[in-house]
């Protein structure tokens, strides 16, 4: 067999796939991981059938676009509906009476979400890819100025405080909150929030905002998980409070209640602490209500579902102006769920304390309270009401359409079409698959309930396959995930196909969930995805470069050889960051049989804390300082907190 530097030749390469691995192969396969117990590999492919530039991957390649609508706002005067595009860089203008777009502007940055003032003179608009807001003069629908806050802005809501009001706006991947003037637009300072902050909106009497956070705290494995709503005063710019959302997760609206000190936002409750097998009985995820009373620091969650009915992923939310009921999206449901206030207030004010704290694992409860359920569109994910609480608009984010309902009926009275839909597109068909909620036990949930934008939850889960409490893993990110096979953390899935199917199927579903031609459309939507975002980008920091020398050496920092197979980049080797190999790197558990784990690649990790299989490390500095004692995982003992701290800076670049 012929080598040259180390690598095989194309020609015996090819040989090489064909007829399985010699003995030359075997030694070069050995030599390039600096490992002696890889006898389980059987092809060139596994290393070598993948990408060599970022640029062949689906992901980066062009795709279509679509008119897919987010974030919506209604001018004072109830005439025009102003939706926000994000796929296409546009904000369309929509006449209310007609349900015509009159005329759409060019927005670069991915605009998301959109506040106006209370003349309806300005619309405020979140850039999530541009990371500012922008604000257009309505009159002509012309930007007119910009502010730089934090990073994939998504949320944003006018307080009226400080004479011409200021901005509050949640940033969803720098976990923090910026608060701007809105004349002129400008930053005035930023503040902490819970884990990506994703919705904001004015308190009850104005002077303050609530933001809720998306995902749950990181936390301990046995402990359990919470979200957060964070409450902040825009004048003296300074977190009031937090309040837990226990098990609180997917939380993307907010709206306080006219006439009450109350602040609902929809959650899924997450119970990722019982065994999965609980699926089939309808015991790991379900939609519910948080009920924030901002008066005393208390939150009481109630069900959304019912004993045998579940409306996965609620999202949108708003309330009557009178006060008298809340309208709540189910994005993976396709419905409207309506809420009686007054209903739920009176069983708050009767039920004692123990019935309040279980009140959401009660199935049982929501008829005291739900009034209605009204199908929807696609993918309804965002909700704004008219000023008079006549007309509720509701974003088909699937669709491409916004649909108005009559509050007065709960009947439809016509649709605002924005694109075609993108049936012909096998990206959105996947989309569609992927956020559908009908495939799983009565309905409880959907992929993205777990994995949002295809994303990651943050949560560890008991699997049973091999006995309760045996298999706790941690959820893996779906994003930048194209060229990385094999999947799960065994690396025992060969494709997605096998990851989707049968091993979704299995494990989650216990029926068959998807047929081909849907596993064709997931795989295609999913590959498509980019790695996830982090807040380092801009030019390079002198801490980012020396983290990069110390990724790539080939000594330790007081001078020894590093073994080839300790070295970083051999098994996170670019462009993808892995070498697509199971590896031990000492943190085997005790129903581990091998301790071999899927090597996962990096772009974008300091997205997809929790770290490690089993998500044992809250940060990336864990790994090394607390679960790296024996130098498995690198050697990194002999490195100082200055160098380690330089490392985590360049993993947090990629």
């Amino acid at each position: 067999m012929r080598i040259v530097r180390g690598f095989a030749t194309t020609a015996t390469a090819g040989i090489l796939v064909a007829a399985g691995l010699c003995a030359g192969a075997r030694w070069h396969m050995l030599k390039m991981s600096g490992r002696k117990d890889l006898t389980g590999v059987k092809s060139c492919q596994t290393c070598h059938g993948r990408p060599e530039t970022l640029e062949e991957l689906p992901w980066a390649k062009p795709r279509p676009h679509h008119a897919s609508p987010g974030g919506l706002a209604v001018s004072p005067d109830g005439k025009r509906l102003y939706v926000a595009l994000d796929d296409t860089d546009e904000v369309a203008e929509v006449d209310t009476g007609t349900r015509l777009v009159v005329r759409r502007s060019k927005v670069p940055g991915g605009p998301t979400g959109l506040a106006l003032d209370p003349a309806g003179e300005r619309l405020y608009v979140t850039c999530r890819s541009g990371d500012r807001v922008a604000a257009l003069e309505t009159a002509t629908l012309k930007e007119v100025a910009t502010a730089p806050v934090g990073t994939a802005p998504v949320g944003i809501a006018w307080i009226p405080s400080q004479g011409s009001g200021r901005l509050v706006v949640a940033n969803s991947v720098s976990d923090d909150v910026t608060v701007l003037s809105a004349t002129p637009l400008a930053s005035l300072g930023h503040l902490t929030g819970g884990r990506e902050p994703y919705a904001v909106a004015a308190s009850p009497d104005g002077s303050k905002a609530m933001v809720v956070s998306r995902m749950a705290g990181l936390t301990r494995g046995d402990e359990v998980p919470a979200a957060e709503v964070t409450v902040v005063d825009p004048a003296a710019i300074r977190v009031v409070s937090r309040e837990r959302l226990e098990s609180g997760h997917l939380s993307e609206g907010i709206c306080a209640v006219p006439g009450r000190p109350w602040a609902l936002s929809p959650i899924l409750k997450v119970r990722n602490l019982v065994p999965i097998t609980h699926a089939a009985q309808g015991w790991v995820v379900s939609a519910g209500v948080a009920v924030c009373d901002l008066s005393k620091g208390s939150v009481v969650e109630l069900p959304l579902d019912e004993t045998n009915a579940y409306f996965a992923d609620p999202s949108g939310i708003a309330v009557e102006p009178s006060g008298k009921r809340a309208f709540i999206v189910s994005a993976g449901a396709n419905v409207v769920t309506v809420v009686d206030l007054a209903r739920l207030s009176r069983w708050l004010e009767t039920a004692g304390e123990d019935a309040r704290r279980g009140a959401i694992d009660d199935l049982q409860l929501s008829p005291e309270y739900v009034v209605a359920r009204v199908p929807t569109g696609l993918n309804p994910r965002q909700v704004a009401l008219s000023p008079d609480g006549r007309t509720l608009w509701v974003a088909e984010r699937l669709q491409d359409s916004v649909l108005a309902l009559d509050t007065g009926t709960l009947q439809p009275i016509g649709r605002v079409v924005l694109g075609d839909g993108g049936g012909n597109d096998p990206i959105r068909r996947g989309e569609r698959v992927f956020a559908r909620a009908s495939t799983t036990f009565q309905g409880q949930f959907s992929c993205r309930s777990c994995h949002p934008d295809g994303h990651v939850d943050g949560l560890a889960y008991d699997f049973d396959l091999d006995g309760v409490g045996r298999n706790i893993v941690d959820n893996r990110n779906l994003q930048g995930l194209a060229g990385t096979e094999p999947f799960k953390w065994t690396g025992t899935n060969p494709s997605l196909r096998v990851q989707c199917g049968p091993r979704f199927a299995k494990v989650l579903t216990r029926s068959d969930p998807f047929g081909e031609k849907d596993l064709d459309d997931l795989d295609a939507f999913i590959f498509s995805l980019p790695p996830s975002r982090t807040p380092s980008s801009g030019p390079w920091t002198d801490a980012q470069k020396r983290g990069r020398e110390i990724f790539f050496a080939t000594r330790t920092t007081d001078g020894r050889e590093i073994p080839y197979g300790l070295r970083c980049s051999t098994c996170h080797r670019p462009p993808l960051y892995t070498d697509r190999l199971p590896a031990d790197v000492g943190t085997k558990g005790p129903a581990d049989d091998t301790g071999l784990f899927d090597t996962p690649h990096l772009l974008g990790v300091a997205a997809s804390a929790p770290f490690l299989h089993d998500g044992r490390a809250a940060t990336l500095e864990e790994i090394w300082t607390v679960y790296n004692p024996k130098d498995q995982h690198g050697i990194t003992n002999t490195m100082n907190k200055i160098q380690l701290n330089d490392l985590i800076e360049y993993l947090k670049r990629l």
